[in-house]
């Protein structure tokens, strides 16, 4: 996949709104035709990442306020799933490419982001795969899981390819997205998602023990362990 010129190991810590901002532009250059593919990898400010469907839950501004005031600011997204915390030691990594729409092809998407990661965590002697984990945060089908517990959420975005490209009837543009635990303390993450839910009178939680980041894998490898994640994942998305 073509290197971009926002794909670099060394992104800086942005706001949400700037991080799904360049996520939602790299979509839309390959839906214009202006690149085939490519790859965005960033990190992010502390915050609760919802999507817009919660905004209709009644207790939502109230508890938008509340997590305002403990520092997790609360920011909408326009994409599905469910509440996600972002903190400056997970990775996002964000692709896009174009796909058609053919039987399989949701799976095809999710496999072409999370496969290479897999293969890149064999390599550190991590044996992650795709599954379900009920009571982690944002759980879907294609999670990275190590040993029942979640290392990593994904999620797809798909836009159909503009006509001017001469793209076939059936070719979209994918945005397939992940964020990785790695290098932070976790139960601050799920004990803001936890009062986010109990502020909205939610019965949802988030349970800990299903969660484990690249750091406690990786035992004695801490020093510098973001950045070299950084640059492992870029270049394996890239091969």
């Amino acid at each position: 996949m073509p290197a971009t010129p926002e794909n670099t190991a060394t992104q800086p810590v942005l706001s949400p709104e700037e991080g799904l901002k360049q996520e939602l532009a790299l979509l839309e250059r390959v839906v214009q035709g202006q690149q085939s593919s490519g790859v965005f990898l960033w990190r992010c400010e502390p915050c609760l990442v919802v999507p817009r469907s919660l905004c209709r839950r009644p207790g939502f501004d109230q508890a938008s306020v509340a997590m305002q005031a403990q520092g997790w600011p609360v920011v909408v997204r326009d994409t599905g799933g469910d509440l996600t915390p972002q903190a400056p030691g997970l990775i996002n990594i964000a692709i896009a490419f174009r796909q058609r729409r053919t039987p399989g092809a949701i799976r095809d998407s999710y496999l072409r982001l999370c496969q290479p990661l897999i293969e890149s965590l064999a390599s550190l002697g991590i044996e992650a795969y795709c599954a379900s984990v009920e009571g982690a945060f944002c759980n879907g089908d294609y999670n990275l899981v190590v040993e029942g517990r979640k290392l990593a959420g994904t999620a797809q975005r798909w836009r159909k390819v503009a006509s001017h490209t001469g793209a076939a009837a059936d070719e979209f543009a994918v945005l397939a997205h992940a964020v990785i635990l790695c290098d932070e303390s976790l139960g601050a993450l799920w004990a803001a998602g936890n009062n986010f839910y109990q502020a909205c009178d939610m019965p949802d939680r988030i349970d800990p023990a299903l969660h484990v980041s690249l750091a406690e894998l990786l035992p004695g490898s801490t020093e510098n362990l973001i950045q070299h994640s950084l640059q492992r994942f870029s270049a394996c998305l890239q091969s």
